[in-house]
This record gives structure tokens, C-alpha cells and sequence, in this order.
């Protein structure tokens, strides 16, 4: 497992940390900026909207996948889940790494997990995911 942290915020000597542990596999689709995910650094919010926009409302219309727009599309929670996965995937890097493994034995190990961190020591699991919740959102 891969373990990365970087500081998002510092207030008043408050300090919150990205806590990234990545699966050793999924390194190879990791953005060279995902570290900047959650900081005021973060650029990439028009970037996630056109993704999603790309994945999912063109993609699917509403009258005729109902149960989609019910339980992704309209899904706040979902949408903030992926666009989490957009900001730390690299969509090319993704792409090459489909082509490499046709078939993965192993997908539930594939995880990337992200926390939050603050200078207590307390520790905030915000996501797990896996390679199927990254083929779904792509």
C-alpha cells in the first residue's frame, strides 16, 4: 500500500492532511495532482463537471433510465464520489491500464483510500474505492 498525505488547510495551527493509501497496482492511474484534491490548490472542479456531464447525462437519458438518474445522476452523495475519482484518476493513465489488464483476479484489493487527518490525530475515512467503482464512473 502506497501512503501519501499533504496539507489542505492550516488555521490557527488547526492543520488538515489528505491521507491517500493506494493499492500498489491502481499507482499507475493516479494524476500527477491528485495530492492538490480537497486544497485551496484544487483546479479541477470544471474539469469533474465535464467528465460527469460526459459520463452521465450524455450518456444516459432520463425517461428511459429512470433508476440510473435515480440512484447516480440526482444523487448528490454519488456525484461527490465521483468527483472525487476524477480528480484523482488520470483518465489517459486509466485507459492505457484497461488495455494492460483485460482481466483483474483481485478487484476487491484494488483500493484507493482517502482521510482526512487534523493535527490531533483524528483520522476521517471520507472514501474506499475500487477499480469497479472507477470503471463505472468512467
Amino acid at each position: 500500500m502506497i501512503r501519501t498525505t499533504s496539507e489542505i488547510s492550516n488555521e490557527n495551527g488547526y492543520k488538515k492532511n489528505n491521507l491517500f493509501e493506494i493499492h500498489e497496482d491502481l499507482e499507475a492511474i493516479i494524476a500527477d495532482d491528485y495530492l492538490l484534491y480537497s486544497s485551496k490548490d484544487f483546479k479541477k472542479e470544471s474539469y469533474c463537471e465535464l467528465m460527469y456531464k460526459k459520463n452521465f447525462y450524455d450518456k444516459y437519458d432520463e425517461d428511459s433510465y429512470k433508476e440510473v438518474y435515480e440512484r447516480y445522476i440526482n444523487n448528490e452523495k454519488f456525484k461527490e464520489k465521483a468527483k472525487f475519482i476524477y480528480s484523482v484518476i488520470d483518465y489517459d493513465k486509466y485507459v492505457k491500464f484497461v488495455e494492460a489488464n483485460e482481466t483483474i483476479e483481485n478487484p476487491n484489493e484494488l483500493i484507493i483510500s482517502y482521510s482526512i487527518v487534523d493535527s490531533d490525530g483524528v483520522k476521517v475515512n471520507i472514501y474506499n474505492i475500487g477499480i469497479t467503482d472507477i470503471a463505472f464512473v468512467f
